[in-house]
């Protein structure tokens, strides 16, 4: 019966044992007040639900019971004493302030070559800065003086006229000597007597202007910086760095000339093969080392001016070993990392941005067995292994109509499962080549990858909606998520692996996927709690191992990798040499380890 009709009908029944009420007793002495009986309204199921905590308490039960019959099939290994166990270095609680402003670092970062010998010309100084109260990258140049500015300027521009080859197709050296011949043929042409330091400064701003990024270039010399960003002008130059008890720097770089800030963007889309113009002023590319630069060109649409960020690709990957020292995971994280790794599981890696996904992504390759044949799928080359069976892929994107000679990471995908892989690596999951990879994933592929999502939730609605649409029940393929985070404590941004999460099994009746939290980082003692496994469990049944000589495995690669950080190793080369010794014979990296060989 309609609640409408119901309303209506209560009212009039009211009204009516009103008006009697009052004719009856009109006149009357005014009776004691009684309460009229309640009226009877028929029950509304289809409106109103009916015992909803009885409900949630059932579903509760269900799986609880699901829950339970995955962990009676599998005892479950106890992997939360295995930090107790193996002695690890005491921990010395310093306060994040405290640390940045006792920073005063410098490094090298260009060198300049006069005759037989090495000159260094420009270097870092990262500092703390007591009237901003922060961290100041500052980049340390030769300065030019008033009058060595003037005729550097008309040096420049006679050099620039005079040029006769296409620098950026010519190799670096043979360019730099063809610059400095140039040059110097030039400072004779105008009778110019110039000192050593002033020709060194001379060299140093040749190579920077005409072979380097101007500015920007003696960052670009810096490993430790991952992106530089310029916001427009007049706005200093930030860089993110390695360290995260750095995080994003503010530097003493500004391009203070629009002019000038504009032709630099032009230089960019020039070295990256790319055209830009007022009308088409976005620019996506890759420098020739592989860094990869978005801009965008001094128009109506950026109201500072023009704009850029640069990520850099860099000659030495971090390793578990650095993020170790950065706080972000510890060996024991790695460790049992690694043992999946090494039977094959799957793994994704998720995040928001600048968690340092791929970062980690790069750190668990690192575990793969020397001799397997990977095959990495990416849109941005990122990656660096130092195996030898290693294929490397990276899409081709097309701007122009018609979409002629694009290769997309859903192309590259399907053609790699005909490879015959031990190791597919997808540089992060956000389109329809998810469907090949979770196809890979169901017939024995082991695949590592990363996802933009912070959570479990949020990782199945990335899959499971558009664009990538996958069935739930294909994501039962999929091993483990290792979720990571960006944190602000005491000021700074840090990075830390969140949760680690097994994915056990999938309950069709409630359609759902079944996970078993392994591993959550306490934020407030910032430590990182491990708890049971139940995939270590089938792992354990596959290899004929007791839970105890799989704790003692996990125990040994814990001092392994705890090792290789007490001998200072941070090549990422070296690191899969030994790596690779412990495949071969992990006796023999045991022996070394006890000798301090």
């Amino acid at each position: 019966m309609p609640r409408r009709f119901i309303t209506r009908l209560g009212k009039k029944l009211a009204e009516a044992s009103r008006r009697l009420t009052i004719e009856k007793f009109e006149g009357l002495p005014t009776p004691p007040i009684t309460l009229l009986p309640q009226l009877q309204l028929p029950s509304l199921p289809l409106i109103l639900p009916k015992y909803p905590k009885e409900k949630e308490k059932k579903e509760e039960r269900e799986e609880s019971t699901k829950l339970r019959e995955i962990k009676e099939k599998y005892e479950p290994v106890d992997i939360s004493d295995i930090e107790k166990e193996v002695k690890g270095e005491e921990a010395i609680s310093v306060r994040i302030l405290e640390k940045l402003e006792s920073i005063n670092e410098i490094h090298p970062l260009i060198s300049i070559k006069m005759g037989d010998r090495e000159v260094l010309m420009a270097f870092a100084n990262i500092r703390w800065d007591p009237e901003s109260r922060s961290i100041v990258y500052y980049v340390i140049e030769p300065e030019l003086t008033p009058v060595e500015t003037k005729i550097f300027g008309e040096v420049k521009e006679l050099l620039r006229k005079k040029l006769d080859i296409d620098l950026t197709k010519a190799e670096t050296s043979a360019a730099y000597t063809y610059l400095m011949n140039k040059m110097e043929k030039i400072i004779g042409e105008l009778g110019l007597k110039l000192t050593e330091e002033q020709l060194l400064k001379f060299r140093y701003y040749v190579y920077r202007d005409f072979l380097g990024l101007e500015r920007i270039e003696p960052l670009m010399h810096d490993p430790n910086i991952e992106d530089i960003s310029c916001n427009g002008v007049g706005m200093p130059i930030f860089v993110y760095h390695r360290n995260p008890l750095f995080g994003e720097i503010r530097t003493n770089v500004v391009y203070a000339d629009r002019e000038e800030l504009d032709n630099f963007v032009l230089k960019l889309a020039q070295k990256c093969g790319k055209n830009l113009t007022v009308a088409e002023p976005l620019l996506d590319g890759s420098l020739p080392d592989g860094s990869r630069v978005q801009a965008t060109l001094g128009s109506d649409i950026a109201r500072r001016g023009s704009n850029f960020t640069i990520r850099k690709f860099t000659e030495r990957p971090l390793i578990p070993v650095d993020l170790i020292n950065f706080g972000t995971a510890n060996a024991e994280i790695f460790a049992y990392l690694w043992l999946l790794i090494e039977n094959g599981l799957s793994i994704l890696v998720a995040g928001p941005t600048a968690s340092g996904k791929t970062t980690f992504l790069n750190c668990l390759s690192l575990l793969i067995r020397p001799e397997a044949k990977i095959v990495s799928i990416e849109d941005t080359p990122e990656l660096r292994l130092p195996h030898p069976n290693w294929v490397p892929q990276v899409a081709r994107t097309v701007i122009e109509m018609g979409r002629y000679g694009e290769v997309t990471m859903f192309d590259l995908l399907r053609s790699a499962i005909r490879q015959r892989p031990d190791y597919l690596i997808v540089g992060e999951v956000r389109g329809k080549e998810a469907y090949v990879m979770f196809q890979a994933m169901a017939t024995g592929h082991a695949c590592l990858g990363t996802i933009h999502a912070d959570s479990m939730e949020a990782v199945i609605e990335r899959l499971t909606t558009k664009p990538i649409d996958l069935p739930l029940s294909i994501l039962e393929s999929l091993d483990v998520i290792v979720f990571l985070t960006n944190v602000r404590r005491e000021g700074r941004y840090v990075r830390r692996v969140g949760e680690i999460d097994e994915i056990v099994g999938y309950d069709f009746k409630r359609k759902e996927l079944i996970r078993n939290v392994v591993m959550r980082w306490d934020a407030e003692q910032d430590r990182f709690i491990f708890f049971k496994s139940i995939i270590l469990d089938k792992i354990r049944e596959k290899m004929g191992y007791s839970i105890e000589s799989l704790k003692a495995e996990l125990r040994r690669r814990v001092k392994v990798i705890r090792w290789v950080r007490e001998k200072g190793i941070n090549d990422y080369r070296e690191f899969s040499k030994i790596i690779s010794l412990y495949y071969l014979n992990p006796d023999e990296v045991e022996r070394m380890m006890i000798e301090g060989s």
